[in-house]
């Protein structure tokens, strides 16, 4: 029996619009250039590893947006890697449909679409069964799983497929999946794709099943933060061994700024500057929340912010100013005019609600008094 790598990966949602995103056009079309990048970077890992598999769990090449170009380079990064069996698993974004690139290019001898019904590949050499199916259109809300025949000694299996796994049975447009359909299986491993969020689950069987996501591996939206990964499996004769491998281009970042005691926006810079110290922090796509107190008469003009930061070397950077002028409550409350009243009043409101709802209010009570102000002012 012999041993062999596997790379397992899924969401790369090439060509897919960024979500979220304020940059310029020619940024954006900078982040196109380094999803592409990350797929490179995920066939030089195939390469690294010497991997028999390259395992695509769906939503690969975005349907509605992907160009003709983008799937013909992937193609022909493809085939740099001729030794590798390549099986994708067409999921929710990129399926089977008469106008799909799957079905109107020509794709090399070693790479393996699944259709839309389960099929099963045999690898003797390996002594391995790969079960796996695509969609078949942009929804499949009723599960079905592979006919399996009685293990075997010594056979390896695994499952490919885009779903939504969840330990219970759950209702799911997009193939749902459960514990109770997968147990019986007896799968050495499941390859998914469709959460965009690394995770790993094992199934208490005779096989002892590992479930996987191998999360997005290059950030899509601002909740995907950190590291963005591919799944590495060897089979040895001492049993499946996994490590999850970053292959990102560039990373996304959210951060909360705490500007309280800044008096100037030089301040409010430097401020910023201390937290990301030049280097790598600065290379991440990054949104900075502000966050604190600031005094009345402080404006925070997030161009000059902006210009100033990519002056200072960071690659791009979103500001979110949620500051908080800095009134003093304890005079406003004990005044007798509407500015009194009004903080009175939504402070009671303030301590009766939960935290979220409180927030809120908290929120909606200075830009109250920013207004109450600026009226006073000009009365």
């Amino acid at each position: 029996m012999k041993s062999f790598t596997f790379v397992h990966t899924a969401d790369l949602h090439l060509d897919l619009p960024f979500q979220g995103w304020k940059g310029k056009e020619g940024q954006g079309w900078a982040r196109r250039q380094e999803q592409r990048r990350t797929f490179e970077t995920i066939i030089g890992l195939v390469k690294e590893r010497n991997a028999a598999f390259l395992l695509i769990a769906g939503d690969f090449l975005e349907h509605e947006t992907a160009s003709r170009s983008t799937a013909q380079w992937v193609i022909e990064q493809i085939r740099q890697i001729p030794g590798t069996c390549v099986l994708i698993a067409p999921g929710n974004h990129d399926p089977l449909r008469s106008d799909s690139f799957y079905k109107t290019l020509d794709w090399p001898s070693h790479v393996h679409i699944f259709d839309s019904e389960w099929e099963e590949l045999r690898y003797g050499e390996f002594s391995l069964r790969v079960y796996g199916k695509g969609f078949a259109d942009y929804e499949e809300p009723e599960s079905c799983l592979p006919a399996v025949p009685p293990l075997e000694e010594g056979e390896r299996r695994i499952m490919l497929v885009h779903g939504t796994y969840s330990s219970h049975r759950t209702e799911s447009p997009y193939f749902p999946l459960c514990d109770q359909d997968l147990l019986p299986l007896e799968l050495d491993y499941a390859a998914l794709g469709h959460i965009h969020l690394p995770s790993l689950h094992r199934l208490d069987n005779r096989r002892g099943t590992w479930i996987c996501y191998p999360g997005s591996p290059e950030s899509l939206r601002w909740k995907e933060t950190g590291e963005r990964t591919v799944t590495v499996g060897t089979f040895g004769m001492d049993g499946l061994h996994l490590e999850r491998i970053a292959v990102q281009t560039r990373r996304y970042e959210v951060d909360q700024v705490d500007v309280q005691g800044c008096g100037t926006e030089d301040q409010v810079i430097r401020r910023i500057l201390e937290k990301f110290p030049p280097g790598e922090e600065r290379q991440a796509c990054r949104r900075i929340h502000l966050c604190g107190r600031r005094p009345v008469d402080l404006s925070l003009q997030e161009e000059w912010i902006l210009s100033q930061l990519e002056d200072a070397g960071f690659h791009y950077v979103e500001v979110e100013d949620e500051t908080l002028p800095d009134y003093d409550l304890d005079q406003i409350r004990e005044q007798e005019g509407l500015a009194g009243l009004f903080v009175r009043k939504m402070e009671e409101r303030i301590d009766g609600a939960d935290p979220g709802e409180a927030d809120l209010l908290r929120q909606a009570l200075y830009k109250g008094l920013d207004a109450l102000m600026v009226e006073g002012s000009r009365s």
